[in-house]
């Protein structure tokens, strides 16, 4: 199953025979069901066969391990074959890429695939021969290869365990094809270590035992409306975003899609020193622990362990203008089911594509799912374009908003959702990170936590210019011209209860870099004493682009806005 560069060139075959039933929804190859021999080379190793057998069509499956010297001599163009080279957030393994076809040989110890294609026809090609290369650590490793039939479910799982030399490895699966083998689109999906490590899909066609017992399943039917609501209301979750002291933050939503997998928007757990999860069934779980995650497209997976329960399906289909979906709004009345159908798209710098949708969301449905007329989810309601702001706001300032100038209010009605597309298909036992991992990366931006002692902030335009300048608001707004030279922030300090500390303003650009710092105010504050303070922001020194403007008092932020600066 794996090439690792060694001498001499072909140094170990590990063979996998099995004879199953096409009707077999999963077969696992576990030590308790292998009848085990020993093959010994003067290199050392084994091969293992199992047979196994179950009710049904038979048809016939042959896993073939290859480990050689050097990587395989194949044309990455080819149609078959696919560069994939990535990795899922938190993964320590690369796919670099996998191509099929036919036949293959072993030529000065490289194997080459003779006839690198993805469509094979039952009854005249006797083989499928599927190819991956890999990158990642030296050491013992365990693989997976995962073969899913057309009806999507897992009929063969082959494994081994085996210790890379090299940083980079590959090999090949092989199964043999027979009259009986079922027509459509087939996967085999590696894992290793229990992490994804890449899929290729091929198409069997012409199968004439399996097109005369094929039965054309009933097209599928959209759910009630009641039936979607109890789905989404069962296999949705309220997160708590807490303190290191454990007192609550915010809250916002999330979705299950595995029996220990929650998926949110990234901005539910933003800041985080762990999260309490509400399921609908009243249990309450507390993680720290993140599965995958992106900060600019504003997606996260949490591992989440529960007893089992209901969970949402991923769609297959794409969505376009025009389609129609739907979302749970939570708010103090409770929940209910919100038109969420997709008005338009747009794709930001660094965040991708976002779906427009039509109802404005509450901020305790950020996180949550974005479903299809079937129950399936197509995206996540949220989508920040810009991490640490709210969706909405970032549209106002990226738009050119008549009241980001500072002129009348306008509110745009709807929300934005992340596609479903830009999160990666990601198992339960993939490597987890902490949440405390992810802010000692600087992922994370503080929390507020004292904006009980600010009663108004808000970024403006000074009265007067120059000697004659007036520290007093003359125009709020969060767009201004470098030409400008200044913009200034007001605050009114109302604590409600007694606070001395130290003030100070900073200025962060989108990649969370201090661009700007303000000198220490001594403040000493307490209840029904008004005091007010303002500190200006030397615009004419920042490059065109979007900041996020703090006020921290002590060690804590207390105020936090965002603003835009144009030439």
């Amino acid at each position: 199953m794996v090439r690792i560069p060694s001498r001499p060139p072909l140094a170990i075959f590990i063979a996998f025979f099995v004879d199953c039933r096409a009707t077999t929804s999963l077969t696992t190859m576990g030590h308790g069901q292998m009848d085990l021999a020993l093959l010994q080379s003067r290199h050392g190793s084994c091969a293992v066969m199992n047979r196994l057998a179950s009710s049904g069509r038979r048809w016939r499956m042959l896993a073939l391990v290859a480990c050689s010297a050097s990587t395989l001599a194949q044309n990455p163009n080819s149609p078959a074959s696919s560069p994939q080279a990535n990795a899922v957030a938190g993964s320590q393994f690369r796919t670099l890429r996998s191509v099929s076809g036919g036949s293959g040989h072993e030529a000065n110890g490289r194997f080459v695939m003779d006839d690198p294609r993805s469509v094979f026809l039952a009854g005249k090609d006797a083989k499928v021969i599927v190819y991956f290369e890999w990158e990642g650590p030296l050491g013992p490793h365990h693989f997976e290869g995962l073969w899913k039939s057309p009806e999507g479910k897992i009929v063969v799982i082959s494994d081994f365990r085996y210790e890379a030399k090299a940083k980079q490895f590959s090999g090949y699966w092989t199964m043999l094809l027979s009259d009986s083998t079922p027509s459509g689109e087939w996967t085999l999906e590696a894992r290793i270590d229990g992490e994804l490590g890449g899929s290729h899909s091929f198409v069997i066609t012409g199968s004439p035992s399996a097109a005369a017992a094929a039965v054309a399943p009933p097209p599928r039917q959209p759910l009630a409306t009641s039936d979607l609501y109890k789905q989404v209301l069962d296999a949705s979750a309220i997160v708590e975003k807490l303190t290191a002291d454990g007192s609550l933050l915010d809250r916002s939503s999330g979705f299950w899609i595995g029996n220990d997998t929650l998926l949110t928007a990234f901005e539910a757990l933003d800041g985080a020193a762990s999260l309490r999860i509400l399921s609908p069934d009243g249990t309450r779980t507390v993680t720290d622990q993140v599965l995958a995650w992106s900060r600019w497209q504003d997606w996260a997976l949490l591992s989440v362990p529960r007893a089992k329960g209901p969970f949402l399906k991923r769609a297959t289909n794409s969505m376009n203008v025009g389609d129609h979906c739907v979302f749970l709004e939570i708010g103090a009345s409770g929940s209910r089911l919100t038109d969420g159908t997709i008005t338009g798209k747009n794709t930001f710098p660094r965040a991708g594509e976002r779906f427009l949708v039509a109802s404005a969301a509450t901020a305790t449905s950020i996180g949550g799912p974005l479903l299809d007329d079937f129950g399936d989810y197509v995206g996540i309601i949220g989508g920040t374009v810009l991490p640490g702001a709210t969706a909405m706001r970032m549209l106002n300032l990226l738009g050119d908003s008549p009241s980001a100038k500072g002129g009348p209010a306008i509110y745009e009605n709807g929300a934005m959702a992340v596609p479903i597309s830009l999160v990666p298909n990601t198992p339960s036992t993939s490597a987890k990170t902490s949440l405390a991992e992810l802010d000692r990366r600087g992922e994370f931006l503080a929390p507020v936590t004292k904006s009980g002692l600010i009663g108004f902030a808000q970024l403006a335009v000074a009265s007067g210019k120059g000697a004659n300048r007036i520290n007093a608001p003359h125009e709020y707004r969060w767009i201004f011209s470098r030409r400008e030279g200044h913009a200034t922030v007001f605050v009114n300090w109302q604590p409600t209860s007694k606070a001395k500390g130290k003030a100070i303003l900073r200025v962060f650009d989108s990649d969370n870099r201090k661009v700007a710092e303000s000198k220490p105010d001594n403040l000493n504050l307490s209840p029904g004493n008004f005091l007010a303070s303002s500190w200006d922001v030397p615009v004419e020194n920042f490059a065109p682009a979007i900041y996020r403007v703090e006020i921290s008092f002590g060690e804590q932020v207390a105020w936090r806005d965002f603003f835009r600066v144009t030439d």
